[in-house]
């Protein structure tokens, strides 16, 4: 049992520099009324879920995206939009898995803000569905967790199917965590991130790895190896590509 990091494979790394290239020059061609989305995760093939696609006003924009095995990733490229934007972007998820998924999380980081790696930035995390029974205990104390939105609907996310979240429904939420740096009209960069994904049976996928409650102690996980993977490794991977 171990609750500790785990390490990027060498081929994820290697990903992950490439992006971040990317990211540099990107941030660099931005002018002044611009936005820019960045898709800021090292994608591996035992990933549980996978950012299919990203719109503003229904218009796909290029964010960094993994588009074809082993090594083609999607430029980031700025893009024109209202001052309203936030309001009418939709991030498209797919489960890899032969598993649903009724949990999951991803993080919003505002990078006018900062960096969010030298420099602190603003973030917001967005929930949807609900934490399974045998999952929602705080992982100190082994205390039940106080359900953070009851008012949730609950999630079927099923095998190989996409799931749309429309960040206007959390604009409430995103606006108290970011007014104190920044007005939410002022935005025009913001990357987006994979948090955590909670499937029926208890089962959890945070990059890299799958991990299982742990019977003997409440909130505490078993991992399981790193190549672990709930299904065919090489199905829709990455979404929608016909290998």
């Amino acid at each position: 049992m171990s609750n500790g990091p785990r390490l990027l494979k060498p081929k994820s790394f290697l990903v992950l520099c490439i992006l971040s290239g990317f990211l540099k020059v990107a941030d660099a061609q931005q002018s002044s009324g611009e936005k820019l989305i960045k898709a800021d995760d090292p994608a591996q093939i035992t990933d549980a879920v996978m950012i299919a696609d990203i719109a503003v006003a229904k218009k796909s924009v290029d964010c960094g995206l993994f588009v074809k095995p082993p090594l083609v990733i999607q430029p980031v490229a700025p893009f024109q939009a209202g001052s309203n934007w936030l309001q009418q972007m939709t991030i498209s998820l797919f489960n890899r898995t032969n598993k649903t998924i009724v949990f999951g999380t991803i993080t919003l980081q505002f990078l006018d803000t900062g960096d969010c790696r030298t420099l602190p930035c603003s973030a917001d995390q967005i929930h949807f569905g609900q934490i399974p029974a045998v999952d929602a205990y705080y992982g100190r104390t082994g205390l039940p967790l106080k359900p953070q939105h009851p008012e949730q609907p609950r999630l079927n996310w099923e095998p190989d199917q996409r799931l749309t979240i429309h960040v206007g429904d959390y604009m409430n939420e995103i606006t108290r965590n970011v007014e104190d740096y920044l007005p939410v009209a002022a935005v025009t960069k913001v990357a987006v991130h994979l948090s955590a994904f909670f499937f029926e049976d208890g089962m959890r996928w945070i990059s890299p790895g799958y991990s299982v409650p742990d019977p003997e102690q409440h909130g505490r996980y078993k991992y399981l190896p790193l190549n672990y993977f709930p299904g065919k490794r090489e199905n829709n991977w990455p979404p929608g590509y016909d290998r």
